[in-house]
């Protein structure tokens, strides 16, 4: 089971500028990579209830490795496969708690905040067997974001190949993007980062900064919009992204949704439409651009504008829809992990916007995934190596 192909968003055409962060509780010195500050927590132990959508509700934290959980996926009801970044992948039972390792996968280059990222069980996975991985490829002094396929057999992943290494290698350690889904027909779509050059993301002959598109063998498809175009990587599907670290589907209508940093300020969810330019470095909601660049202003013509920005940002991770019915009062609303420390949750009406909430502010956790299990309750991972659950709370007889 693919949890991210099981969320989809709902079209939000107001754009969103969010309300200011929390009160923090003496925060640390910003992150050195995404600006984050780390967010003081409570004592290990403590029990977390709040209140939502008319619930009580509980996180039950399941277990902490100590390493950097980037992805999180499910292969079985009570099976999730998660990636740590630096380069092991792991099983946990949910049931039990139980860690197992899990032998072989892509060689990782690991620096900084570079490494293995995304994480995506095939949704025929009971045929086929194929995980599917993005990371970080080492190409002698510099790196690129790749992505690989393997075939999980028991605890092992064998026959590992990769499917794509992006032609803009670099020594720069940030903005990799990078996450991958597949749609209906099994095309995968996923993200590259800027690999802080802006102007990557305006070259359509460039595979930084741009959503791509290819079949789960790695070839590409003749329908691509730059395919056969003289100069252009055939793989480009949209372009003007900077650092999109969210990516999720509608798997109804096929409609795919991405969410990415901006620089600062200015954190967007873009509707992905074939061949659309969203504007980075042009346009942004965010300012400073890279060495005190400014943005050419919020808005230009033939320049996508986002669904829905934040300003100030949140640093957005991963996002899901929830449908389960464990949580009746959360059907159908967006929930977005952040490094900020908390998750968003937005409520829909329509095509608008209700209302935002902000939860778990008192974990005090960087969290870099969000999904749903098929039990229908919502897991959370973070940079600490934490793996959460938050269920209602049950009445007491």
């Amino acid at each position: 089971m693919n949890s991210r192909t099981a969320c989809f968003f709902i079209l939000c055409s107001a754009l969103l500028v969010a309300c200011g962060p929390p009160a923090e509780q003496a925060p640390a010195d910003p992150d050195a990579v995404s600006g984050a500050s780390q967010p003081a927590g409570t004592a290990d132990g403590e029990a977390i209830v709040f209140e939502s959508a008319g619930a009580s509700l509980t996180l039950e934290e399941l277990v902490t490795t100590g390493n950097v959980i980037w992805a999180m996926d499910f292969i079985a009801p009570d099976t999730m496969i998660f990636t740590e970044r630096q380069g092991a992948v792991k099983l946990l039972n949910t049931t039990t708690n139980e860690i197992t390792s899990v032998d072989g996968g892509p060689d990782v280059h690991v620096s900084d905040s570079g490494g293995l990222f995304d994480i995506m069980v095939d949704p025929d996975f009971a045929n086929t067997g194929f995980i599917f991985f993005t990371y970080i490829k080492g190409l002698g002094e510099q790196s690129a974001v790749a992505v690989a396929r393997s075939r999980l057999e028991g605890n092992n992943l064998v026959d590992t190949q990769d499917l794509f290494v992006a032609n803009n290698p670099s020594d720069d350690h940030a903005h990799w993007g990078s996450r991958v889904i597949m749609d209906n027909e099994r095309y995968l779509f996923f993200t590259s980062g800027d690999r802080h050059v802006p102007d990557n993301a305006q070259s359509t002959a460039s595979h930084g900064g741009k959503v791509l598109r290819i079949r789960a063998d790695g070839s590409v498809p003749d329908d691509n919009p730059f395919a056969g175009q003289a100069g252009a990587a055939p793989e480009v599907w949209s372009l003007g992204h900077r650092n999109p670290q969210g990516l999720f589907l509608d798997p109804g209508s096929g409609v795919l949704f991405e969410q990415e940093h901006g620089p600062t300020g200015g954190d967007e969810i873009n509707r992905i439409e074939k061949a659309a330019n969203y504007g980075w470095p042009i346009i942004s909601y965010g300012d400073n651009i890279w060495g005190d660049r400014q943005p050419e202003g919020a808005e230009r013509d033939g320049l996508e504008q986002p669904l829905a920005y934040f300003k100030p940002g949140i640093a957005p991770t991963g996002i899901c829809i929830y449908k389960g019915d464990r949580i009746p009062g959360w059907q159908g609303s967006v929930f977005s992990s952040t490094l900020r420390g908390y998750v968003v949750r937005l409520e829909l009406a329509g095509d608008a916007i209700a209302s935002e909430e902000r939860l778990l502010t008192e974990w005090g956790q960087r969290l870099r995934d969000v999904v749903e299990g098929p039990d229908g309750s919502l897991y959370l991972a973070s940079e600490a190596g934490k793996i959460g659950r938050i269920v209602p709370v049950e009445s007491k007889l």
